[in-house]
């Protein structure tokens, strides 16, 4: 499963993105992983879950970021779900189309079971809407 939360700078995205995260972790017999650009989560989220500043690995594109997460992915046998908060922050490639993106992971949802979480920013929707 891919989803995700789309909403303005500001509407709560990463609050909503972290109470599901905290959640998810509580209720999974697997492994939880939390992708964000800051170290800011974690203070906020339980040790269980594992919290990944994409930062320190100089990802800019798509395909870079689909590696990354298939990485993921493949070394973790008992990952169940993958968080991502900014994905438009992580992927600063202006030629990246997000929805292929998302094509791309549902593959690789429907054939490991992980499920991906993901918060978007979009200027133009200005209430949370969640997609999936």
């Amino acid at each position: 499963m891919v989803d995700y939360i789309v909403g303005i700078n500001g509407i709560g995205k990463t609050r909503v993105l972290a109470e599901a995260a905290i959640a998810t972790s509580q209720m999974s017999d697997g492994n939880v992983v939390f992708i964000d650009c800051t170290n800011g989560l974690e203070r906020i989220l339980p040790s269980n879950i594992r919290l990944i500043n994409i930062n320190d690995y100089g990802i800019k594109s798509a395909m870079s970021f689909y590696g990354f997460l298939s990485g993921i992915c493949a070394s973790d046998y008992d990952l169940t779900d993958v968080f991502i908060d900014s994905i438009t922050d992580i992927i600063s490639d202006k030629e990246t189309d997000i929805n292929d993106l998302f094509e791309f992971l549902s593959g690789i949802s429907n054939a490991l079971g992980v499920n991906f979480h993901f918060s978007v920013y979009d200027k133009y929707v200005p209430e949370l809407i969640y997609q999936d």
